[in-house]
């Protein structure tokens, strides 16, 4: 369970606002404030390099941090620039043989900038986007999608939490789905990672996307 108190104890900000946009980027709490100023501090005494170095023992230990949040191993983490970049690698990866006429699933409320690499992917290989429709409670139909996939599908991508709205897909029932027919899924997690469990062994994505600031 959340310790509330502690939270807020941790979180000097939650003592001037109420802050709803956590899944945007949330206020930092005390820990990552003493970790970033502190790192500049060293850098401005030692120089950058050399901070980096004396500190590679916990950078190190921010992929066993996350393995161990996610559910999976360390060598399975790659760490980036942003969510952007992160995502687009894996997108990039996942298509990279994709051929005329293959398809892409995906829901309809995806983030923007991802369905714009699906644009490009299109018109770059003339793969095919299709959209999943959503049920009655507003979320991906994970019955459709199982109807929907044919031996021309070559990549599930969804965003679990879009970015307005409060809606959830349905992202373990989307797993078992692309598991049974064999199709990579692809998670983009940036508005859930943080804000809610995530196990990727439960979920059964084969990538997942998210940034750190939230």
């Amino acid at each position: 369970m959340l310790d509330l108190e502690r939270a807020r104890a941790e979180t000097p900000g939650s003592a001037n606002v109420v802050h709803f946009n956590n899944a945007g980027s949330a206020l930092p709490p005390a820990p990552v404030l003493r970790a970033v100023i502190g790192h500049l501090e060293r850098e401005s005494q030692i120089g950058g390099y050399e901070a980096a170095a004396e500190a590679a023992g916990a950078i190190d230990n921010t992929y066993a941090a996350l393995a161990r949040m996610l559910n999976c191993t360390a060598g399975e983490i790659a760490l980036v620039e942003n969510a952007t970049v992160g995502w687009q690698l894996a997108f990039h990866a996942l298509t990279r043989d994709i051929k005329a006429g293959e398809r892409i699933l995906t829901a309809e409320a995806e983030y923007a900038s991802n369905y714009i690499s699906y644009l490009q992917c299109a018109k770059r290989t003339g793969a095919v986007i299709e959209v999943v429709p959503n049920g009655a409670d507003g979320a991906l139909d994970v019955g459709c999608l199982e109807a929907m996939i044919d031996d021309r599908t070559r990549l599930i991508s969804v965003t679990h939490v879009p970015t307005n709205g409060g809606l959830v897909n349905p992202a373990a029932a989307i797993g078992v789905v692309a598991r049974r027919a064999g199709v990579p899924y692809l998670l983009d997690a940036c508005q859930s990672a943080g804000q809610m469990p995530l196990d990727v062994a439960e979920i059964g994505c084969d990538a997942l996307t998210a940034t750190g600031r939230k």
